[in-house]
């Protein structure tokens, strides 16, 4: 048995509609794009304020590791010196005040005040930072 199907004549307002569908998807497509577009420009400036806040941060911490270390080691050497002055002149005071003052610098880490740099630089509320 033979089923002849036929084809219901096209509406006026069918094609309307498919219009109408198209036109409303091809906006919402648009508006879509438009969203996702705002998103990725957020997300890339977000990245490049990161990663230049990241930059700095990373160069004040050089800096301040550069100047702490020479700065310990001037101290140390002119410790070293008193010790030798010391010991030169037989002087047994100076050169044990010359020892602690040796140990006691050796014994501070310049990374404490790196911890303590690092946490003002995250700190909103500290306006300004001395190296």
């Amino acid at each position: 048995m033979l089923h002849i199907l036929s084809k219901a004549a096209p509406v006026a307002g069918d094609a309307g509609r498919a219009l109408e569908n198209i036109v409303d998807a091809w906006k919402q497509y648009k508006i879509t794009a438009e969203v996702e577009q705002t998103k990725r420009e957020s997300i890339r400036a977000t990245r490049d304020v990161n990663i230049k806040m990241i930059d700095e941060n990373a160069a004040i911490l050089k800096a301040y590791l550069a100047s702490m270390f020479k700065e310990r080691a001037e101290i140390i050497e002119g410790m070293f010196v008193r010790l030798d002055q010391g010991l030169a002149a037989g002087n047994a005071q100076a050169a044990s005040d010359a020892m602690a003052a040796i140990v006691a610098v050796t014994k501070q880490s310049p990374l404490a005040g790196a911890r303590e740099l690092l946490l003002d630089l995250r700190n909103p509320e500290v306006t300004s930072i001395e190296i």
